[in-house]
């Protein structure tokens, strides 16, 4: 069971435009100055959902690639706001309730392994 917080829906209250392209370095990209997402065609499910979580942190955080990439300051930022937003307190204190497993967790929680280290490094 994931979240009932919704990136896509999330991206249109933002104002942005998503939009699938053939992306051969990244999952995910948002374009700074064009409200724009770039988003990598036919993921699962759970990938799709964390890169774009990923990107609108990007944007709220007007992150600006410097040498055609983000920092990695901007990059952790970017997977603990998404981590926050994709699994409250609530779910992460059930779905370790009742497993160690943290292949389980990202499973239940509908994210990927990287969110979901994100969301282990945040104080719950």
């Amino acid at each position: 069971m994931t979240s009932d917080y919704d990136p896509f829906q999330h991206a249109e209250e933002l104002g942005l435009q998503v939009e699938y392209q053939t992306l051969r370095t990244a999952f995910g990209f948002y374009v700074p100055g064009r409200d724009l997402i770039l988003l990598r065609p036919r993921m699962k499910a759970a990938t799709e959902r964390s890169v774009l979580s990923h990107e609108i942190e990007h944007y709220l955080q007007q992150d600006r690639r410097v040498s055609g990439v983000y920092s990695l300051r901007q990059e952790r930022r970017a997977n603990e706001g998404a981590a926050l937003r994709l699994i409250p307190n609530d779910r992460w204190n059930d779905v370790r309730s009742w497993s160690s497993d943290p292949r389980e967790w990202a499973i239940e929680l509908g994210v990927t392994a990287e969110i979901l280290l994100a969301r282990m490094r945040v104080p719950a």
